[in-house]
């Protein structure tokens, strides 16, 4: 933990893969690891929104704070949550209809890392 401008900040690991949720967007972008995330300059640079979050593969929640250099991994800031498995399916399912994939309503999950797979297969098509 850190304190930014007098309020304790957690830097939580984020447990990888991952997917990015803009917030009012329906798409997810899933990233494989963290080397993915420092190699790619449209991921990392300081353009997110407060309400923009990651979610990682244990569904902890991160906020997405503006980073100085794409190494800064302290741009993950844990927000103490985590994302219900029914609630990540349907953002899913709600990424899946714009990405046209076939029977989005037939999309379910047990568990965080299922749910963050279906996000990779459904961007690999």
């Amino acid at each position: 933990m850190s304190v930014v401008n007098n309020v304790v900040v957690n830097h939580s690991v984020v447990k990888w893969p991952a997917v990015i949720k803009y917030h009012g967007e329906d798409e997810l972008i899933y990233i494989a690891s963290l080397a993915e995330w420092q190699n790619d300059p449209d991921l990392c640079l300081p353009h997110y929104e407060s309400e923009d979050r990651l979610i990682d593969a244990s569904g902890a929640l991160f906020a997405l704070s503006a980073a100085s250099s794409p190494s800064n991994t302290d741009m993950f800031v844990a927000l103490d949550s985590r994302i219900l498995v029914a609630e990540f399916v349907e953002l899913v399912r709600k990424h899946a209809v714009i990405e046209n994939y076939c029977c989005s309503a037939k999309i379910n999950a047990k568990t965080h890392q299922q749910v963050v797979a279906m996000v990779k297969e459904i961007n690999s098509l």
